[in-house]
């Protein structure tokens, strides 16, 4: 058994190893841009946090233990294409809306779960998109979105 000074020191340790991480961590994430989505069918407004830049891309919705239900991702793309996403490290449930670059919906994955593994799936859109909306899973479903619909962006700074 360990006796009180040591135990104290080896707490000490612990809680600066995990604070240096932390620290670490937080330096790492790149602040992301804030905006709206609309879906005129739906009467729907998501507040969003906005994705443009690879580093932000990466780091998407990772480690967060939960997301509002009136907020979203919207990852940004160079170029429209067959894009892909994973659920490495992310926590929460979600369901996935590809967009045109005109801004219509032309591919929807739902109910992506969390991967625990070391190796996780990838998912790929159905067809090319320059925009992915990142929503808490269940929200497709409930609001009834469908490929074909057109949405509205507001990018605020």
């Amino acid at each position: 058994m360990l006796n009180n000074s040591l135990r104290t020191t080896y707490i000490g340790l612990l809680f600066f190893i995990l604070l240096t991480g932390w620290t670490w961590y937080n330096r790492s994430i790149e602040p992301m841009e804030n905006g709206a989505i609309y879906f005129p069918t739906q009467e729907l407004n998501l507040q969003l946090e906005i994705a443009k830049t690879e580093k932000q891309r990466a780091q998407g919705l990772m480690f967060r233990p939960s997301l509002a239900l009136n907020k979203g991702m919207l990852f940004v793309f160079e170029q429209e294409a067959i894009q892909r996403v994973w659920m490495k490290n992310t926590l929460i449930s979600l369901d996935i809306i590809f967009f045109s670059s005109n801004k219509e919906i032309v591919s929807i994955i739902q109910g992506l779960k969390p991967c625990k593994q070391a190796v996780c799936k990838i998912y790929s859109s159905s067809s090319k998109a320059t925009y992915m909306l990142e929503v808490n899973s269940g929200i497709v479903k409930k609001e009834r979105i469908n490929v074909g619909q057109k949405v509205i962006f507001d990018i605020l700074q």
